[in-house]
């Protein structure tokens, strides 16, 4: 009798196919994943196009074929797989080169003949991806061993989730309570023979130290008429809980300007958290319109995104800061973007390096707008020691660092004074609030800060705030209270400040002498945490720190301690709870 071998039918060796290619295309992602973890652990930023390419190309092909590896397939398919995913990089690196294919396209279309070419490779090799896949076979003793190792490492990443989304989840989150909340008018005092410069806000969220940093600059000299705008009346959120009243909408400013018979002469634009679809297309609507009559545009740190996607860099140069460029890169690979330069002037475009570039950003736009001398005054003015006139200054080319892990650490496990108030006051200086509101929270990540006092503030060079909470309502959530402010100190030596009494805190002023607003911050966040952590903070500041002395334990010992203590444990009760099963089945 003749014994036929059952036949598998066609759906089921389909079905085997695209699994293979299933499985094949998540450890080529994992592998992406994983590798570019570690390159941007141990080494610089890789900043060509090209190389990052290439990079990314092999991270994947190297996933891939330790999985086909582990699947038991053999050298010859795995290297013509291989060639297969790295091929169409190689090719379009070529047009890329030759300058007729852009960055954002060699990765699309690398990405699109990459998938193409891997089915290829494999329906010429079918039969090696139809046959049952061999079945992993994992001793019950590893598997066990895995399971406690896992609930070890998953109990720290929980509570780290927990705590980075705790205390940094809202910080641009304003309150709609506040939102009827009149700006000051300042239109009464506009002067048309003075320049008038625009500040860009949003609705959604918009970086304190990229704003305040530069309008302080600009608005001290008293020589320029300076508004913050928005597209719409609302409150905006800045940074670290406090809420900006912008002077004017777009419609009002182009109101005045009308009734004036006036232009505007420049528009900055700060880093803005995330505008939605319709407000980013009103932003960038009006920046094309103001560029095109002659206003000169400046970006400050991730504003150059917003920039960008207004369309009006596309081929020319532009900086950002150092965190960011990799991803500028990706996304608009028409501009030309560099690292380590301040900030590039490129005719009626300027772009700055991150956050406290600002600063050197608007004294080159006091620069071309009224002159050298008056830069320099207002650099003295707000104590910035580090301006150059004339030209841009070289500055680090920054990148991750093995040190820099202090950053995850405080955000997921610093027990340090996290809940932190900011009583501001009427005739603070702008970069004095910043200094508060950024530095302890999207910089260092130790902790949350929220505005607290008793209704609407003006600062000292007319801007309105809204603090989010009276000190009497707040003081007992918070574990520290800071005021800024050399006029707020002074009041505090006639008697006048905020008492110990309030809620049992001990104001502690920030701001008591002669000096660039953060360089007192930056001494306290060594000595309240740690050294590692305030130099972290200067370096996402683009803040040179070298002349400032910094005091205070080298590193964050307790939030290093604190999820190892919690792996222990975790493995530890998993290991219990191990053994008390295997008793209760053996019993």
């Amino acid at each position: 009798m003749t014994i036929h071998e059952p036949r598998t039918s066609r759906g089921r060796l389909a079905g085997r196919f695209l699994w293979h290619y299933a499985e094949m295309v998540v450890a080529m992602l994992l592998g992406m994943l994983l590798l570019g973890l570690l390159w941007d652990a141990v080494l610089p930023e890789i900043t060509r196009t090209d190389v990052s390419t290439l990079v990314m190309a092999a991270d994947m092909t190297i996933g891939m074929a330790v999985w086909m590896r582990v699947r038991r397939h053999g050298w010859p398919g795995i290297a013509e797989m291989s060639l297969a995913m790295f091929a169409p990089f190689l090719i379009l690196l070529v047009p890329y080169w030759l300058g007729v294919l852009p960055g954002h396209l060699l990765m699309s279309i690398g990405h699109v003949l990459m998938f193409v070419l891997m089915a290829l490779a494999m329906l010429r090799r079918r039969s090696e991806y139809t046959h049952p896949l061999p079945r992993l076979r994992v001793r019950p003793k590893w598997a066990w061993r895995a399971g406690v190792v896992l609930i070890a490492l998953l109990v720290p990443g929980v509570v780290s989730a927990v705590n980075t989304i705790g205390k940094f989840g809202d910080l641009y989150t304003a309150p709609a309570a506040a939102a009827g909340t009149a700006p000051v008018s300042k239109t009464g005092s506009h002067d048309p023979a003075k320049p008038t410069v625009a500040l860009l806000t949003s609705g959604s969220g918009t970086n304190v130290a990229d704003l305040l940093g530069p309008y302080e600059v600009l608005a001290g000299t008293g020589l320029i008429n300076v508004y913050t705008v928005s597209s719409g009346a609302q409150l905006v959120p800045l940074t670290g809980g406090l809420d900006l009243v912008p002077d004017l909408t777009f419609d009002e400013l182009g109101r005045l300007l009308s009734e004036r018979r006036d232009t505007l002469d420049a528009v900055m634009i700060p880093a803005l958290h995330e505008p939605g679809p319709a407000e980013l297309g009103s932003i960038t609507g009006w920046l094309r319109r103001q560029s095109a009559a002659g206003a000169l545009v400046m970006s400050v740190c991730n504003g150059a995104r917003t920039f960008a996607a207004s369309g009006l860099l596309d081929g020319r140069t532009a900086t950002s800061h150092w965190l960011r460029l990799s991803g500028l890169r990706a996304d608009f690979g028409k501009v030309g973007w560099v690292s380590g330069r301040r900030y590039v002037d490129d005719g009626n475009v300027i772009t700055t390096a991150g956050v406290l570039s600002g600063v050197e950003g608007g004294l080159r736009l006091i620069e071309r707008l009224i002159g050298t001398d008056a830069a320099r005054e207002a650099a003295g003015r707000v104590h910035w020691r580090h301006y150059v006139p004339g030209g841009s200054t070289r500055i680090p080319e920054n990148s991750l660092e093995p040190g820099d892990a202090v950053v995850a650490l405080n955000a997921s496990y610093q027990p340090g004074p996290s809940a932190i108030g900011v009583q501001v006051g009427d005739g603070v200086g702008e970069i004095e609030l910043a200094s508060a509101f950024i530095s302890y929270t999207e910089q260092a990540m130790v902790g949350r800060t929220v505005a607290v006092g008793d209704g609407p503030v003006r600062s000292r060079n007319g801007l309105t705030f809204v603090p989010r909470s009276t000190l009497a309502a707040a003081a007992d959530d918070l574990d520290r209270l800071l005021v800024p402010g050399l006029e707020a100190a002074r009041r505090h030596s006639l008697g006048t400040g905020p008492s110990a009494a309030t809620g049992g805190l001990r104001p502690e002023y920030l701001h008591t002498g002669t000096e660039f607003a953060f360089d007192p911050v930056l001494r306290d966040i060594a000595r309240t945490y740690d050294v590692r952590t305030a130099q972290w903070t200067a370096k996402t500041l683009e803040y040179p720190v070298f002349d400032i002395e910094l005091t205070g334990s080298a590193w964050p010992w307790p939030a290093t301690a604190i999820p190892v203590v919690l792996a222990l444990l975790a493995g530890g009760a998993a290991v219990a709870a191990g053994i008390v099963f295997r008793r209760l089945r053996t019993a």
